[in-house]
């Protein structure tokens, strides 16, 4: 049976696909290239070596502040996954699509692996971008330190869940695409 991919669907799929793509680019970014703790060394090893000398907070600071510009993309595209989460609630509250738990319950058994990854994946998104929300406004939510530390620890594992259920996406749709003649990349582009 051949899917249909509706231009509201192909959006949402899309803008879904770009904010997580951003999101975990952003997550690499800080982990590597822009880790404070990283550049702090480098900035304070490097002055050093000039004859120049700054303490470690100082340091800390100033490689917090070359990765604040980062952190405003990741809140960028933060806000771009909240739209496509309230497009697929749209589209579940007038019956355009299914609660994934639906679909998955509903699904032949040769396919539950496959709609169980999916719903796996939306479950991952969807607490990533809870507790990241929830981060986001903390201070105005006024939560303990140990509530914020807590949901970074949460908001990353689901980061690397999410991380994990996109490589097994992907490798379901060229799987699939390589064994069947149903075109769904072209379709989910180009749409029906």
């Amino acid at each position: 049976m051949e899917k249909k991919f509706t231009k509201l669907y192909r959006v949402w799929h899309w803008l879904l696909a770009f904010s997580v793509l951003g999101l975990l680019i952003t997550v690499a970014l800080r982990k590597t290239f822009l880790s404070w703790r990283t550049n702090s060394e480098i900035i304070q090893t490097q002055l050093s070596q000039s004859g120049i000398e700054v303490t470690h907070e100082i340091a800390k600071a100033t490689a917090k502040a070359i990765r604040s510009g980062m952190w405003e993309w990741h809140y960028i595209f933060a806000v771009i996954l909240v739209i496509a989460i309230v497009i697929r609630i749209y589209m579940m509250l007038t019956k355009k699509a299914k609660l994934p738990i639906i679909v998955f319950l509903q699904a032949e058994s040769r396919d539950k692996l496959k709609y169980g990854v999916y719903m796996f994946l939306c479950f991952f998104i969807l607490m990533m971008t809870i507790s990241g929300v929830i981060l986001y406004y903390h201070d105005l939510l006024n939560l303990t330190k140990d509530t914020v530390g807590w949901l970074k620890d949460l908001h990353e594992d689901m980061m690397y869940g999410v991380l994990i259920f996109v490589v097994l996406h992907l490798a379901g749709v060229f799987k699939h695409e390589l064994s069947t003649k149903e075109p769904i990349v072209s379709k989910m582009i180009h749409g029906d």
